[in-house]
């Protein structure tokens, strides 16, 4: 099992390009698990997990073709 662990989703290349590497396949053919438990001791954290887990537009996961 390979994990990449951000503190705020895939928010820049680098981070995207890490992700790739470690799929060894384009993200569009992967599939992802989301643990949003992070988000819980901050300030609305859990509505910015929610909000995540529904794939609004505004968070940086959302934004790859899973």
């Amino acid at each position: 099992m390979k994990l990449l662990l951000t503190s705020n989703g895939i928010t820049n290349q680098s981070i995207e390009e890490a992700l790739v590497d470690l799929l060894e396949k384009p993200i569009s053919e992967s599939r992802a698990l989301f643990v949003p438990t992070g988000m819980y001791p901050f300030p609305g954290g859990g509505v910015m997990a929610l909000e995540a887990a529904r794939g609004r537009p505004n968070s940086p996961l959302s934004d790859l073709p899973w």
